[in-house]
């Protein structure tokens, strides 16, 4: 099945990005940049969101046997010397 959307520029980056990540979804366009969104601002909910999909690919390609993730000693670690 073919669908075709039509989304403003500005939110486009950032919904193709979540397309991206659906494996059973391929993108078929000449408008389409592989370019990464512009970093939001830390506190935003864009930010969040950015954040999110980034943890849902680490995750995706940690299960899919692509990346490592680190342990929870590590997490804990980060977060003792990021508060010292």
């Amino acid at each position: 099945m073919q669908i075709t959307l039509t989304i403003p520029d500005k939110k486009a980056d950032s919904f193709l990005d979540v397309l991206r990540h659906i494996s059973y979804v391929k993108i078929k366009s000449s408008d389409v940049s592989k370019k990464k969104p512009k970093k939001p601002a830390e506190d935003s909910a864009e930010a969040f969101y950015e954040g999110l999909r980034e943890a849902v690919h680490d995750v995706n390609e940690h299960i899919a046997g692509r990346k490592q993730l680190g342990t929870f000693d590590d997490f804990l670690a980060e977060l003792r010397t990021d508060n010292a």
